[in-house]
Order: structure tokens, then sequence, then C-alpha cells
């Protein structure tokens, strides 16, 4: 009596590190650079642009902020925007089909 052999289908736990670790563990990375209860507090708070680029300066849109002279709400769109378009394409780029 043969022992049959394992099947491998999508999700076995036998393969998934191999072939899906790199891109689950850039998602739990872009996880950790989500925007907190406390940063959206402090955004609330904020009275003019220049306080939401000081307190954006402490996060991961610190280089995305650091290219713009003078801070204007579509600038900050967009820069937010090309920050999640990069990131995105990044990580499609990792992930197999």
């Amino acid at each position: 009596m043969a022992t049959p052999a394992p099947k491998s289908g999508p999700g076995n736990l036998a393969t998934f590190n191999i072939l899906h670790g790199f891109p689950e563990a850039l998602v739990r990375g872009m996880r950790s650079s989500f925007l907190a209860d406390a940063d959206y507090h402090h955004l609330t708070q904020c009275e003019t642009l220049d306080d939401v680029r000081l307190n954006l300066s402490e996060t991961d849109y610190m280089d995305a902020l650091a290219d713009m002279g003078t801070l204007i709400p579509t600038g900050l769109q967009k820069a937010a925007v090309e920050k999640l378009v990069t990131e995105f394409k990044y990580l499609r780029t990792q992930a197999i089909e």
C-alpha cells in the first residue's frame, strides 16, 4: 500500500512561504506605515498647511513632502497618491502569478 503524494494547491502551507513570503512581508511592513489615530488627531488640530507638513514630516510621508516647495492641498493629495501608486507597483512586481 503506497502513501499518496501530497496535493499542492493554492494556500498550501508547505509552499506558501516559498512563493509568497516576501510579498507578505512587504505588506506587513507597509501596514506599519499607516497613520495612527494619534496622527489623525494631530492633523485635525492643524491650523495651517505648515502645521500639516510638520506633523506629516514625522511619518513615511516625509520623502513625498520634501520635494514640495510650497504646500498646497492639491499638491499634498498628488504626493500622497504618487506614494501609494509607487508602493503598489513595487508590491505588484514582487508578486508572482
